[in-house]
């Protein structure tokens, strides 16, 4: 398939860091078809490349296919687990990822600003990757007490004390149009405390099955369970 790239704007150029993979990487020659996407629509488009110069024609707008809106907020794991979060989230089709730290979080919320740069950078790679129409937005927030849940239609806490509730049973719905959480807690788990207060919002706590999932990856059991079911 057609190599993807997210660009900031439709004005016919591809520029930085894109227009060196296509040069110098790919080694790409006018003619060449590229896929170009930018809010959430992608287009087909034939290179015209001219040296460093790399613009592009548009043949077609391509389908956007129907997608669920799932936001993940994680607590805060240790560096690199944030990237393979990033990665592996984005790739599994997460619509925004909202970094928190939590009780039993060991990293600390430093330099924000930096990693952020470098989480937007590994989201992007990814969903090229994955041929997405879209890049999940990357936040991270000081403290869960500043979440808004309301916004959410379903919030689901994965819960490791939770013995009897499946993803089956929680999402026993029509999720298609529904605005979607999932919040996976740090290295150790959610505390008590967090669990209280997030069970006094209504969330649902429910299983992700008999062992215990690394945190980096806990978010994929939910995540690919929710692809299948919207097939």
């Amino acid at each position: 398939m057609p190599q993807r790239y997210f660009v900031n704007e439709l004005n016919d150029t591809i520029t930085g860091q894109d227009a060196h993979h296509i040069t110098k990487v790919m080694r790409m020659k006018t003619g060449d078809e590229v896929i170009v996407c930018h809010q959430r629509s992608c287009f087909s488009v034939s290179l015209d490349i001219n040296q460093q110069e790399v613009r592009y024609k548009i043949i077609k707008k391509l389908t956007n296919p129907v997608t669920v809106d799932i936001t993940l907020i994680q607590g805060l794991p240790k560096h690199p687990k944030t990237e393979t979060v990033v990665k592996y989230a984005t790739v599994y089709g997460v619509s925004s990822i909202i970094f928190t730290p939590m009780n039993r979080s060991i990293a600390k919320l430093e330099n924000s600003d930096k990693k952020l740069s470098r989480l937007k950078l590994i989201a992007k790679e990814a969903s090229e990757l994955a041929h997405r129409f879209d890049v999940p937005d990357i936040l991270m927030i000081q403290s869960l007490k500043d979440l808004d849940l309301s916004v959410y239609d379903f919030v689901l806490l994965a819960d490791e004390n939770q013995k009897t509730t499946s993803l089956k049973d929680a999402f026993n719905i029509d999720i298609s149009n529904l605005k979607i959480a999932v919040i996976i807690g740090p290295e150790g788990g959610i505390s008590d405390q967090e669990r209280q207060l997030l069970l006094s919002q209504k969330v649902v706590p429910v299983s992700l099955g008999q062992y215990i999932l690394p945190t980096e990856i806990a978010s994929l059991y939910v995540l690919s369970y929710l692809s299948v079911k919207n097939s």
